[in-house]
């Protein structure tokens, strides 16, 4: 490539390519660097499947607060550890881990928050069946 004018080698010469010029389309780069369109950092598709599906539970956490109920929020908090525990197999980034206990902190907050209500209710009608009994005892 000593001749500005043909940029073409001739027969024999090393094809090298001038500073700050950049290979053809999907040909690799010199240095191990990734050619056009390639992801410098990918992670892989299970990695990216624990991410999503701990975007699902978060989501379902909060829609069970609509509908569902415990059953829902409880079978999050369920699946959130099966996917931390998947995550920490996989040896998934920091990023990911984080996103895995945000869904695994919602839904178990969910979670306790509804066995309290529930509890709570409970009481209530055993505490107004005992004042029903004494009341109607006392009459």
């Amino acid at each position: 490539m000593s001749d500005p004018i043909n940029a073409y080698p001739a027969a024999g010469q090393n094809q090298q390519q001038p500073y700050g010029q950049q290979p053809a389309y999907g040909q690799q780069q010199a240095y191990g660097q990734p050619a056009y369109g390639q992801p410098a950092y990918a992670l892989s598709p299970e990695i990216e499947k624990i991410r999503s599906n701990a975007s699902t539970a978060r989501l379902l956490s909060f829609v069970s607060l609509l509908f569902g109920g415990l059953l829902l929020s409880g079978g999050m908090w369920f699946w959130a550890n099966k996917l931390a525990e998947e995550a920490k197999f996989l040896g998934a980034p920091m990023d990911v881990m984080a996103d895995v206990e945000s869904a695994r902190s919602a839904a178990k907050i969910l979670s306790i928050i509804y066995i309290v209500v529930i509890a709570v209710a409970i009481l209530f009608v055993i505490v107004m069946v005992i004042i029903g009994a004494i009341a109607a005892a006392n009459s």
